[in-house]
């Protein structure tokens, strides 16, 4: 196993080293998200389906507003992958209180699904933090937290509150 400690040197910001963090950085999330890519691929869905899924569940009766200011996606792109859910019957669309506003929530095999995904990755990061210390842990957070643009910091601030 790689020593962390020598991956960093005492002159941290050199491109060198934010390199390191880039690679490290590609491979946590590349190995984070196999495991639901599996289940992904065997019904035909990608990442997209993923994440759609992944914060209709987290704020049940999303607006698709809501869900594109998340994502950050077009309603072109938000379109194909959400009109696949409906159809599969693994999100359900109903009408918000003025007519033009379309909420969507997870049908029963939704919530399985997203359940089944999900519980890949919290397993993955409980097995990973059991072995770390808390000042480490904090420190891990702040750093992704600092690399999060403002604007995207007011929606996670938002969904986390």
């Amino acid at each position: 196993m790689t020593d962390l400690n020598k991956l960093f040197t005492p002159i941290f910001l050199n491109e060198k080293e934010i390199r390191k963090l880039m690679e490290l950085i590609f491979f946590s999330y590349r190995d984070f998200t196999s495991g639901p890519d599996k289940i992904l691929e065997k019904i035909q869905f990608g990442r997209a389906h993923h994440r759609i899924i992944y914060f209709v569940g987290k704020e049940n009766e999303i607006t698709i507003k809501d869900l594109l200011t998340i994502l950050q996606i077009t309603k072109q792109s938000l379109s194909r992958v959400l009109n696949q859910l409906v159809k599969e019957k693994y999100i359900k669309v109903s009408t918000g209180n003025d007519k033009r506003t379309k909420k969507l929530s997870l049908t029963t095999k939704g919530i399985e699904l997203e359940k089944k995904l999900s519980n890949i990755q919290i397993n993955k990061i409980k097995n990973v933090l059991k072995k770390a210390k808390e000042i480490n842990v904090n420190g891990f957070k702040k750093i992704l937290y600092e690399m999060i643009d403002e604007d995207s910091k007011k929606i996670f601030n938002r969904l986390n509150n």
